[in-house]
Protein backbone atom coordinates (compact mmCIF):
# COMPACT_ATOMS: atom_id res chain seq x y z
CA UNK A 1 0.00 0.00 0.00
CA UNK A 2 1.70 3.33 -1.03
CA UNK A 3 1.89 6.15 1.53
CA UNK A 4 -1.06 9.16 0.73
CA UNK A 5 2.12 11.72 0.90
CA UNK A 6 3.54 9.56 -2.47
CA UNK A 7 -0.13 10.17 -3.51
CA UNK A 8 0.27 13.25 -3.06
CA UNK A 9 3.61 14.23 -4.63
CA UNK A 10 2.54 12.18 -7.59
CA UNK A 11 -0.96 14.33 -8.48
CA UNK A 12 1.34 17.35 -7.72
CA UNK A 13 3.84 16.48 -10.83
CA UNK A 14 1.05 15.18 -13.44
CA UNK A 15 -0.83 19.18 -13.24
CA UNK A 16 2.76 20.38 -13.43
CA UNK A 17 2.76 18.77 -17.00
CA UNK A 18 -0.32 19.38 -17.50
CA UNK A 19 0.05 23.29 -17.04
CA UNK A 20 3.31 23.47 -19.10
CA UNK A 21 1.08 22.05 -21.91
CA UNK A 22 -1.13 25.09 -22.14
CA UNK A 23 -0.70 27.68 -24.59
CA UNK A 24 2.02 30.56 -23.93
CA UNK A 25 0.57 34.19 -23.67
CA UNK A 26 3.08 37.21 -24.12
CA UNK A 27 2.94 39.96 -24.50
CA UNK A 28 5.99 42.24 -26.68
CA UNK A 29 6.88 45.91 -26.72
CA UNK A 30 7.62 47.87 -29.22
CA UNK A 31 11.42 48.79 -28.64
CA UNK A 32 12.31 52.86 -28.46
CA UNK A 33 13.31 53.96 -31.83
CA UNK A 34 17.21 54.11 -32.45
CA UNK A 35 16.73 56.87 -34.97
CA UNK A 36 14.90 59.45 -32.70
CA UNK A 37 14.53 63.15 -33.65
CA UNK A 38 16.60 65.71 -33.12
CA UNK A 39 17.82 66.11 -29.36
CA UNK A 40 17.24 69.58 -29.26
CA UNK A 41 13.16 68.87 -29.68
CA UNK A 42 11.58 67.62 -26.38
CA UNK A 43 10.08 64.49 -26.16
CA UNK A 44 6.13 63.99 -26.22
CA UNK A 45 4.56 63.60 -23.34
CA UNK A 46 2.13 60.78 -23.19
CA UNK A 47 -1.19 61.37 -24.67
CA UNK A 48 -4.23 60.68 -22.50
CA UNK A 49 -5.75 57.22 -22.68
CA UNK A 50 -2.75 56.24 -24.77
CA UNK A 51 0.15 53.67 -23.26
CA UNK A 52 3.70 55.47 -23.51
CA UNK A 53 2.90 58.02 -25.38
CA UNK A 54 5.96 59.82 -27.16
CA UNK A 55 7.19 58.74 -30.57
CA UNK A 56 4.58 56.06 -30.42
CA UNK A 57 8.17 54.71 -28.99
CA UNK A 58 8.10 51.86 -25.90
CA UNK A 59 3.61 51.77 -26.24
CA UNK A 60 1.99 48.53 -26.95
CA UNK A 61 0.51 49.76 -30.23
CA UNK A 62 0.40 48.02 -33.18
CA UNK A 63 1.30 50.23 -36.65
CA UNK A 64 -1.61 50.19 -39.09
CA UNK A 65 -1.78 46.91 -41.14
CA UNK A 66 -3.96 46.72 -44.71
CA UNK A 67 -2.81 48.65 -47.94
CA UNK A 68 -0.12 50.94 -47.63
CA UNK A 69 1.03 54.05 -49.07
CA UNK A 70 3.71 54.99 -50.92
CA UNK A 71 5.52 58.27 -52.18
CA UNK A 72 8.16 59.76 -54.31
CA UNK A 73 10.97 61.32 -51.99
CA UNK A 74 13.77 63.78 -53.45
CA UNK A 75 17.11 62.24 -54.16
CA UNK A 76 18.66 65.16 -52.21
CA UNK A 77 17.14 63.41 -49.07
CA UNK A 78 19.04 60.86 -47.43
CA UNK A 79 17.22 56.92 -46.76
CA UNK A 80 17.98 56.33 -43.02
CA UNK A 81 18.07 52.59 -42.01
CA UNK A 82 14.18 51.63 -40.90
CA UNK A 83 12.85 50.83 -37.54
CA UNK A 84 10.06 49.06 -35.79
CA UNK A 85 8.37 51.78 -35.50
CA UNK A 86 8.83 53.92 -38.75
CA UNK A 87 7.24 53.37 -42.26
CA UNK A 88 9.61 55.41 -43.86
CA UNK A 89 13.00 57.85 -42.25
CA UNK A 90 15.08 60.30 -44.01
CA UNK A 91 17.82 62.79 -42.82
CA UNK A 92 17.84 65.99 -44.65
CA UNK A 93 20.55 68.32 -44.55
CA UNK A 94 24.17 68.58 -44.07
CA UNK A 95 25.62 65.15 -43.16
CA UNK A 96 27.28 66.58 -40.20
CA UNK A 97 25.86 68.95 -38.19
CA UNK A 98 22.31 69.73 -37.42
CA UNK A 99 19.92 67.88 -40.01
CA UNK A 100 16.31 67.61 -39.67
CA UNK A 101 14.75 64.38 -39.78
CA UNK A 102 11.31 62.99 -41.33
CA UNK A 103 10.01 60.28 -39.99
CA UNK A 104 6.85 58.53 -41.33
CA UNK A 105 4.37 56.48 -39.14
CA UNK A 106 1.01 54.67 -39.22
CA UNK A 107 -1.26 53.67 -36.32
CA UNK A 108 -5.03 52.00 -35.75
CA UNK A 109 -7.76 54.93 -35.68
CA UNK A 110 -7.37 58.55 -35.58
CA UNK A 111 -4.85 58.27 -32.37
CA UNK A 112 -6.49 60.68 -30.59
CA UNK A 113 -8.37 62.76 -33.13
CA UNK A 114 -6.78 66.14 -34.47
CA UNK A 115 -6.13 68.39 -32.02
CA UNK A 116 -4.57 65.85 -29.71
CA UNK A 117 -2.22 64.47 -32.30
CA UNK A 118 -1.39 68.66 -33.10
CA UNK A 119 -1.07 69.34 -29.36
CA UNK A 120 1.50 66.76 -28.92
CA UNK A 121 3.69 68.03 -31.94
CA UNK A 122 3.77 70.97 -30.16
CA UNK A 123 4.70 70.10 -26.84
CA UNK A 124 7.90 69.04 -28.30
CA UNK A 125 8.43 72.07 -29.56
CA UNK A 126 8.25 73.28 -26.12
CA UNK A 127 5.08 75.62 -26.95
CA UNK A 128 1.70 75.31 -24.97
CA UNK A 129 -1.49 73.45 -26.41
CA UNK A 130 -4.23 75.06 -28.44
CA UNK A 131 -7.74 75.19 -28.19
CA UNK A 132 -10.42 73.46 -30.52
CA UNK A 133 -11.18 76.73 -31.61
CA UNK A 134 -8.07 77.66 -32.99
CA UNK A 135 -7.33 74.26 -34.81
CA UNK A 136 -8.87 75.57 -38.30
CA UNK A 137 -6.42 77.91 -38.45
CA UNK A 138 -3.87 75.97 -38.06
CA UNK A 139 -4.47 73.02 -39.86
CA UNK A 140 -4.41 73.18 -43.52
CA UNK A 141 -6.75 71.23 -45.92
CA UNK A 142 -5.20 69.64 -49.39
CA UNK A 143 -5.86 66.54 -51.25
CA UNK A 144 -3.54 64.59 -53.53
CA UNK A 145 -4.80 61.86 -55.36
CA UNK A 146 -7.47 60.79 -53.73
CA UNK A 147 -6.20 61.54 -50.00
CA UNK A 148 -7.34 64.23 -47.89
CA UNK A 149 -3.96 65.61 -45.69
CA UNK A 150 -4.32 68.27 -42.97
CA UNK A 151 -1.00 69.82 -42.96
CA UNK A 152 0.48 72.27 -40.14
CA UNK A 153 3.95 74.30 -39.99
CA UNK A 154 4.86 74.76 -36.08
CA UNK A 155 7.46 77.11 -35.09
CA UNK A 156 9.19 76.82 -31.55
CA UNK A 157 12.63 75.60 -29.80
CA UNK A 158 13.89 78.42 -27.54
CA UNK A 159 15.57 81.93 -28.65
CA UNK A 160 18.49 80.69 -29.16
CA UNK A 161 17.85 76.99 -30.87
CA UNK A 162 14.56 77.53 -33.15
CA UNK A 163 13.46 74.56 -34.36
CA UNK A 164 10.82 74.20 -36.71
CA UNK A 165 8.41 71.36 -37.70
CA UNK A 166 6.09 70.23 -40.50
CA UNK A 167 3.63 67.81 -39.86
CA UNK A 168 0.82 66.07 -41.99
CA UNK A 169 -2.08 63.85 -41.07
CA UNK A 170 -3.40 61.26 -43.94
CA UNK A 171 -6.51 59.12 -43.07
CA UNK A 172 -6.13 56.16 -44.61
CA UNK A 173 -7.96 52.77 -44.44
CA UNK A 174 -9.07 52.74 -40.88
CA UNK A 175 -5.81 54.10 -39.75
CA UNK A 176 -4.10 57.68 -39.44
CA UNK A 177 -0.24 57.86 -41.29
CA UNK A 178 2.45 60.97 -40.10
CA UNK A 179 4.70 62.90 -42.27
CA UNK A 180 6.52 64.89 -39.27
CA UNK A 181 9.57 66.62 -40.64
CA UNK A 182 11.32 68.17 -37.89
CA UNK A 183 14.67 70.14 -37.52
CA UNK A 184 16.37 73.63 -37.40
CA UNK A 185 14.44 76.60 -38.16
CA UNK A 186 16.04 77.73 -41.02
CA UNK A 187 16.73 74.37 -42.71
CA UNK A 188 13.19 73.42 -42.24
CA UNK A 189 11.45 76.25 -44.15
CA UNK A 190 14.31 75.79 -46.46
CA UNK A 191 13.09 71.98 -47.50
CA UNK A 192 9.47 73.29 -47.56
CA UNK A 193 8.51 73.22 -51.00
CA UNK A 194 10.14 69.64 -51.50
CA UNK A 195 8.01 68.58 -48.65
CA UNK A 196 5.11 69.89 -49.92
CA UNK A 197 5.93 68.68 -53.29
CA UNK A 198 6.35 65.18 -51.69
CA UNK A 199 3.29 64.90 -50.08
CA UNK A 200 1.95 65.39 -54.01
CA UNK A 201 2.92 62.22 -54.53
CA UNK A 202 1.66 60.22 -51.80
CA UNK A 203 -0.94 57.47 -52.99
CA UNK A 204 -2.26 54.47 -52.06
CA UNK A 205 -1.17 50.63 -52.86
CA UNK A 206 -2.50 47.86 -53.05
CA UNK A 207 -1.81 45.13 -50.46
CA UNK A 208 1.82 44.34 -50.98
CA UNK A 209 5.18 42.43 -49.09
CA UNK A 210 6.29 44.92 -46.75
CA UNK A 211 9.02 46.05 -49.25
CA UNK A 212 6.72 47.47 -51.60
CA UNK A 213 5.37 50.12 -48.94
CA UNK A 214 8.88 51.41 -48.77
CA UNK A 215 9.75 55.01 -50.34
CA UNK A 216 10.55 55.07 -54.13
CA UNK A 217 14.17 57.25 -54.19
CA UNK A 218 13.68 59.72 -57.27
CA UNK A 219 16.15 59.56 -59.70
CA UNK A 220 16.42 63.10 -59.63
CA UNK A 221 14.96 65.89 -57.38
CA UNK A 222 11.50 66.56 -58.52
CA UNK A 223 10.72 70.55 -58.71
CA UNK A 224 7.84 71.50 -56.14
CA UNK A 225 4.20 70.87 -57.48
CA UNK A 226 2.69 73.49 -58.06
CA UNK A 227 0.05 73.70 -54.96
CA UNK A 228 -3.95 74.14 -55.19
CA UNK A 229 -4.64 77.50 -53.07
CA UNK A 230 -5.20 75.19 -49.82
CA UNK A 231 -1.37 73.93 -50.07
CA UNK A 232 -0.07 77.29 -50.83
CA UNK A 233 -2.23 78.53 -47.49
CA UNK A 234 0.74 76.74 -45.87
CA UNK A 235 3.23 79.56 -46.74
CA UNK A 236 3.59 81.21 -43.33
CA UNK A 237 1.57 79.27 -41.23
CA UNK A 238 3.85 79.03 -38.36
CA UNK A 239 2.61 78.74 -34.73
CA UNK A 240 4.40 80.93 -33.89
CA UNK A 241 2.89 84.82 -34.15
CA UNK A 242 4.64 87.27 -35.49
CA UNK A 243 6.92 89.23 -33.81
CA UNK A 244 8.03 93.03 -34.18
CA UNK A 245 5.66 95.83 -32.89
CA UNK A 246 1.75 95.05 -32.11
CA UNK A 247 -0.83 96.57 -33.03
CA UNK A 248 -2.89 98.68 -31.01
CA UNK A 249 -7.09 99.02 -30.98
CA UNK A 250 -9.89 100.80 -29.42
CA UNK A 251 -12.62 98.10 -28.68
CA UNK A 252 -16.32 98.78 -28.30
CA UNK A 253 -17.12 98.79 -24.39
CA UNK A 254 -19.69 96.50 -24.67
CA UNK A 255 -17.39 93.61 -25.94
CA UNK A 256 -16.25 91.31 -23.65
CA UNK A 257 -12.16 91.41 -23.28
CA UNK A 258 -11.13 87.50 -22.96
CA UNK A 259 -7.40 87.08 -21.41
CA UNK A 260 -5.58 85.97 -24.41
CA UNK A 261 -4.13 82.08 -25.03
CA UNK A 262 -2.06 80.14 -27.51
CA UNK A 263 -1.66 81.70 -30.15
CA UNK A 264 -4.09 84.81 -30.11
CA UNK A 265 -3.10 88.46 -30.03
CA UNK A 266 -6.14 89.32 -28.60
CA UNK A 267 -10.08 87.64 -27.77
CA UNK A 268 -13.29 89.12 -27.53
CA UNK A 269 -16.74 88.48 -26.98
CA UNK A 270 -20.23 89.99 -27.69
CA UNK A 271 -23.46 88.71 -26.95
CA UNK A 272 -26.73 89.70 -27.55
CA UNK A 273 -30.15 90.03 -26.19
CA UNK A 274 -31.37 87.02 -26.75
CA UNK A 275 -28.20 85.41 -24.80
CA UNK A 276 -26.13 84.00 -28.27
CA UNK A 277 -22.74 85.04 -28.48
CA UNK A 278 -20.25 86.22 -31.46
CA UNK A 279 -16.26 86.02 -31.14
CA UNK A 280 -13.77 87.94 -32.09
CA UNK A 281 -10.01 86.15 -32.80
CA UNK A 282 -6.94 88.51 -33.16
CA UNK A 283 -4.00 86.24 -34.74
CA UNK A 284 -0.73 87.48 -36.31
CA UNK A 285 2.12 85.10 -38.04
CA UNK A 286 5.04 85.95 -40.57
CA UNK A 287 4.55 86.26 -43.77
CA UNK A 288 1.42 86.70 -46.11
CA UNK A 289 0.13 82.93 -44.91
CA UNK A 290 -0.26 81.88 -48.63
CA UNK A 291 -2.02 85.66 -50.05
CA UNK A 292 -5.02 87.08 -49.76
CA UNK A 293 -6.90 84.09 -52.03
CA UNK A 294 -5.85 81.18 -49.45
CA UNK A 295 -6.99 83.24 -46.51
CA UNK A 296 -10.32 83.84 -47.94
CA UNK A 297 -10.70 80.08 -49.03
CA UNK A 298 -9.70 78.84 -45.85
CA UNK A 299 -12.48 81.17 -44.07
CA UNK A 300 -15.07 79.78 -46.19
CA UNK A 301 -13.43 76.43 -46.11
CA UNK A 302 -14.49 76.82 -41.96
CA UNK A 303 -17.83 77.92 -42.95
CA UNK A 304 -18.83 74.75 -44.84
CA UNK A 305 -18.22 77.10 -48.36
CA UNK A 306 -16.83 76.28 -51.45
CA UNK A 307 -13.60 77.75 -52.48
CA UNK A 308 -13.85 80.87 -55.14
CA UNK A 309 -11.43 82.04 -58.25
CA UNK A 310 -8.52 84.32 -58.11
CA UNK A 311 -11.10 86.39 -60.42
CA UNK A 312 -13.67 86.47 -57.57
CA UNK A 313 -11.75 87.48 -55.54
CA UNK A 314 -12.19 91.36 -56.19
CA UNK A 315 -15.74 91.27 -55.58
CA UNK A 316 -15.55 89.51 -52.83
CA UNK A 317 -13.17 91.74 -50.58
CA UNK A 318 -13.62 95.20 -49.53
CA UNK A 319 -10.61 97.71 -48.69
CA UNK A 320 -10.28 100.27 -46.19
CA UNK A 321 -7.30 102.40 -44.85
CA UNK A 322 -6.48 103.29 -41.31
CA UNK A 323 -3.58 105.16 -39.84
CA UNK A 324 -2.10 104.60 -42.82
CA UNK A 325 -2.71 100.99 -42.62
CA UNK A 326 -4.12 98.64 -45.28
CA UNK A 327 -7.11 96.34 -44.41
CA UNK A 328 -9.05 93.92 -46.70
CA UNK A 329 -12.33 92.91 -45.13
CA UNK A 330 -14.24 89.85 -45.97
CA UNK A 331 -18.08 88.67 -45.11
CA UNK A 332 -19.60 85.10 -45.62
CA UNK A 333 -22.55 83.14 -44.60
CA UNK A 334 -22.62 79.93 -44.68
CA UNK A 335 -23.00 76.96 -41.92
CA UNK A 336 -25.68 74.74 -41.75
CA UNK A 337 -29.24 74.80 -42.03
CA UNK A 338 -29.46 74.01 -38.69
CA UNK A 339 -26.85 75.74 -37.51
CA UNK A 340 -26.10 78.93 -39.45
CA UNK A 341 -22.65 81.44 -38.97
CA UNK A 342 -21.53 84.51 -40.27
CA UNK A 343 -17.67 85.69 -40.73
CA UNK A 344 -16.59 89.22 -41.03
CA UNK A 345 -12.62 88.95 -41.31
CA UNK A 346 -10.57 91.90 -41.92
CA UNK A 347 -6.57 91.23 -43.05
CA UNK A 348 -3.99 94.00 -41.97
CA UNK A 349 -0.25 93.15 -43.69
CA UNK A 350 2.22 94.94 -40.98
CA UNK A 351 5.86 95.00 -41.32
CA UNK A 352 6.11 91.78 -42.58
CA UNK A 353 3.84 90.06 -41.21
CA UNK A 354 -0.25 89.72 -41.11
CA UNK A 355 -2.85 90.37 -38.86
CA UNK A 356 -6.20 88.66 -38.83
CA UNK A 357 -9.29 90.11 -37.19
CA UNK A 358 -12.03 86.92 -37.42
CA UNK A 359 -15.70 87.42 -36.19
CA UNK A 360 -17.69 84.92 -36.21
CA UNK A 361 -21.23 83.87 -34.65
CA UNK A 362 -25.25 83.71 -35.44
CA UNK A 363 -25.73 85.57 -38.75
CA UNK A 364 -28.07 88.32 -36.79
CA UNK A 365 -25.76 88.76 -34.21
CA UNK A 366 -22.89 89.37 -36.46
CA UNK A 367 -25.46 91.94 -38.36
CA UNK A 368 -25.81 93.63 -35.65
CA UNK A 369 -22.58 94.09 -34.38
CA UNK A 370 -21.27 94.94 -37.86
CA UNK A 371 -20.67 98.80 -37.41
CA UNK A 372 -19.12 97.99 -34.38
CA UNK A 373 -16.58 95.71 -35.71
CA UNK A 374 -15.69 98.35 -38.89
CA UNK A 375 -15.56 100.83 -36.18
CA UNK A 376 -13.08 98.86 -34.35
CA UNK A 377 -11.50 98.00 -37.72
CA UNK A 378 -10.89 101.71 -38.04
CA UNK A 379 -9.39 102.29 -34.68
CA UNK A 380 -6.07 99.75 -35.61
CA UNK A 381 -2.51 101.60 -35.61
CA UNK A 382 0.92 101.06 -35.03
CA UNK A 383 2.56 101.90 -31.83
Amino acid sequence: MRHPATRTLLLTLLLALAACRDPKVEVYQIPKEPDAPPAQVAAEPPHPGMAGAGDMANATVATADGPSLVWTAPSHWRTKTGSTMRKGSYAIGPESGPAADLAITAFPGNVGGDLANVNRWRAQLQLSPIAEAELADVLIPMEANGLKILVTDILGGTADNPQRMLGAIVPFNGATWFFKLVGPDALVAAEKPAYLAMLQTVKTSAPAPAAAAQPVAAPTAPAPTPMPPAAADMAGTAVRTAGGPDLKWSAPAHWQNIPASGMRKGTFRATGADGATAELAITAFPGDVGGELANVNRWRGQLQLPPITDAELPAAITRLTAHGLKIAVVEFTGGTAAAPQRLLGASVPVDGATWFFKFTGPPALIEQEKSAFLAFIQTLQTP
